[in-house]
């Protein structure tokens, strides 16, 4: 069967009209997540004393959430970087999460589940306490655990004159 070529013609405006949509639809797309993840980002950059626009440019949000957990502005680079970079945005959200008195717990949370744990954080109760890349780890706090006896107790040793002697 031999079909002719002539029959296959077109001038290319279907297919220029297709890629057109396709492009407007993904830039639609990527309009709506960075709207949303603007607005989850917004209530974060309120609560550490950021302008709330902030959260809405793209590449801006992500150096100033940075900023927030206490990591300098070239840690953002650092999570470009292919397989290394997964390290340092755990590092970086585990400062986030510190930076609003949360746990490891909630940093597995970020990590996992970051469409539910962003917005708790940003429009939760949790208040942001300042960087915390930046303050020193404390294992316990000034009060919090009872100092540990050096060494085994010893019992009492009699003497023969009736005293006690340790």
């Amino acid at each position: 069967m031999n079909i002719p070529l002539s029959s296959y013609s077109s001038n290319g405006s279907e297919s220029a009209a297709a890629a057109g949509l396709v492009m407007l639809l993904m830039v639609i797309y990527f309009a709506v997540v960075f709207a949303i993840v603007g607005v989850l980002y917004m209530g974060m950059f309120t609560k550490a004393g950021r302008p709330a626009w902030a959260a809405f440019v793209p590449i801006y949000n992500s150096i100033k959430l940075m900023e927030i957990a206490g990591r300098p502005w070239y840690w953002f680079l650092l999570t470009l970087i292919p397989f290394a970079g997964i390290y340092f945005s755990i590092v970086a959200l585990h400062d986030l999460s510190k930076s609003f008195g949360k746990d490891a717990g909630y940093t597995v949370g970020l990590v996992l589940l970051p469409v539910v744990f962003v917005p708790m954080l940003s429009y939760g109760s949790a208040p942001y306490l300042g960087p915390a890349a930046g303050r020193q780890f404390v294992a316990y706090p000034q009060g919090y655990a009872p100092p540990v006896q050096q060494g085994y107790p010893q019992p009492p040793v009699q003497q023969p004159n009736g005293q006690q002697y340790r």
